[in-house]
């Protein structure tokens, strides 16, 4: 594309974006329900954006979905994080309150299904604890441009606007959570439309309607109905072929399609059956049977999903029940090296020194036991000077040792603790390693927890030795809106994003288990040539 057509295409998308500013400012300024509310944001960005899920947080608690609509899947209910969520971490502008867009690649969740080329995470907070949340975009493609960015933060800021609106308390998602089953007819008769808008209404559901078949595909792409009505003959499109659309499609393929038709026979049910519907309804029909068939399916639906749910979590659990294992495992063959470390120290500096010692104290005492040959005052002073060598250098042996267990700088807390790190790192290998720190912006954490980071940061430091070839390490501690923020950064080789959930990662799973012990969220972050991040934030609430 050459420079004159690319920026018309960058002018329209700029265009493009200001009119969906105006509609998402337009369209949730009403007040309504959250499949409604979902609907709405989502057509006013459909150009950009697929599907979108809404998280609330408390400071106590974990993720809790509360709102989404156009997903391929239900999202999970809860998750304890954003990256156990999308299986990649937010970037830093993410955690510091900026829009932040990820590249979605071949391991994805299935919730977020394979049609998005990208993730934008935006966080928000309300006007309480009740309404801080996530707001997660799956966008169509991998974009940066800022008025994308701007465009999802306008749009995060209305949804926790209008969340903040609803007098009700937000209810926690689930199978069966009480919003509304939201059907979509697509008939081109405006009678039939009026009168199965009659009957849905006062059954109780939330009814779509499109009278042309290439406008209800995309309204269906939009909203992400949970049941859909559709008429076998229409002008533009056959019913048929469109049920081969949907079908053909991620997004669609597992919603409960209804076919009707005023053609009651055998042939057009088998048609209609074979190509993927899942009932097939005659005209005319009552609307007790109407009403009785698509909550039949719905309810097919939802136990299909809950089996699948249900098969998932299993998975996960003997997943996480094999990971357990090989971290015990880890675990007693770590303790049991540190205890052979550790005897290995007592026997070969401690031991000898001792010993050393020993011999001189005992070659004083035989040659003071015999007084026909007393020894002088300087081969005793000599004598005692040697084993005054040898216990000095016993007490630091011992010092060194208790240090490997217990750094003593880590009783003035944490920043002082990862400065005698850092100048241990610095004296042994050579690599310049720097603390960053502000001490009026610090808030010193609890014994348990200043450990546990020192133990992170250490294990990190270990895999800069190990594998990064860097040379120079830089440790920042700040505080990052409410909450502590520790990153360790190097000017390595960058860790390869394979590794970064590998089961062989022993180091890293570590870290992880050690920050869910204070109740911390720790990335990684890595990029061949440029270096890696980890970093862990901690709230404050969790003192």
């Amino acid at each position: 594309m050459n420079a004159p057509a690319a920026g018309n295409a960058e002018r329209d998308a700029l265009r493009r974006r200001m009119l969906a500013c105006a509609a998402v400012a337009e369209r949730l300024a009403a007040p309504g329900d959250l499949s409604t509310l979902g609907s709405r944001m989502l057509a006013s960005l459909s150009e950009d954006v697929d599907a979108l899920a809404v998280y609330l947080s408390r400071t106590d608690q974990d993720l809790r979905l509360v709102l989404q609509a156009g997903c391929p899947q239900p999202p999970p209910a809860h998750a304890p994080d954003a990256r156990a969520l999308c299986g990649v971490a937010p970037c830093v502008a993410a955690q510091e309150g900026g829009a932040c867009i990820v590249a979605l690649g071949p391991a994805r969740p299935a919730w977020i299904g394979a049609r998005s080329a990208a993730l934008a995470a935006v966080p928000f907070d309300g006007a309480g604890q009740e309404r801080r949340g996530l707001a997660l975009f799956m966008l169509r493609q991998a974009e940066h441009a800022p008025s994308l960015a701007a465009l999802l933060e306008l749009a995060a800021h209305k949804l926790s606007q209008a969340l903040e609106r609803d007098p009700a308390p937000l209810q926690e998602r689930s199978g069966a959570d009480g919003a509304k089953t939201r059907v979509l007819l697509i008939d081109d008769e405006a009678l039939l439309v009026a009168h199965v808008r009659r009957i849905l209404e006062r059954a109780g559901f939330a009814f779509h309607a499109s009278q042309s078949a290439r406008a209800g595909f995309a309204l269906a792409m939009a909203i992400h109905p949970d049941v859909i009505l559709i008429d076998k003959v229409m002008p533009d499109l056959d019913g048929i072929k469109l049920l081969r659309m949907m079908r053909g499609h991620e997004a669609l393929r597992t919603v409960p399609v209804i076919m009707l038709s005023g053609q009651a026979d055998e042939t057009a049910r088998i048609a209609a059956l074979g190509e993927g519907a899942d009932d097939f309804v005659v005209k005319p029909f009552s609307a007790k049977d109407l009403v009785a068939r698509i909550e039949a399916n719905v309810r097919l639906v939802r136990v299909r999903r809950d089996a699948v749910w249900r098969e998932g979590e299993l998975l996960r659990l003997r997943q996480s029940q094999r990971e357990l294992r090989t971290l015990l495992d880890t675990v007693q063959r770590v303790r049991d090296d540190e205890r052979r470390m550790l005897a290995r120290e007592v026997h070969d500096q401690l031991g000898q020194i001792l010993t050393a010692a020993k011999i001189d104290i005992r070659l004083l005492q035989d040659r003071v036991a015999h007084p026909e040959r007393p020894p002088s005052a300087d081969a005793i002073l000599a004598e005692l000077s040697a084993a005054l060598k040898s216990v000095d250098l016993a007490i630091a042996a011992v010092q060194d040792i208790a240090a490997l267990l217990r750094p003593p700088e880590l009783e003035a807390g944490l920043v002082a603790a990862l400065r005698w790190q850092a100048a241990d790192l610095q004296r042994r290998t050579g690599i310049a390693c720097h603390v960053l720190h502000d001490p009026d912006d610090y808030v010193e954490q609890p014994p348990f927890v200043s450990g546990e980071l020192l133990r992170i940061c250490q294990e990190a430091l270990t895999n800069v030795l190990r594998h990064a070839g860097a040379s120079r390490v830089v440790i920042q501690v700040a505080m990052r809106r409410a909450s502590l923020l520790v990153r360790v950064c190097d000017d390595g080789g960058g860790i390869p994003r394979g590794r970064l959930h590998d089961a062989a990662s022993l180091g890293l799973k570590g870290m992880r288990e050690r920050a869910a012990s204070i109740r911390a969220s720790i990335s990684v972050y890595g990029r061949p040539g440029r270096g890696s991040m980890v970093s862990i934030r901690r709230r404050l609430a969790y003192r």
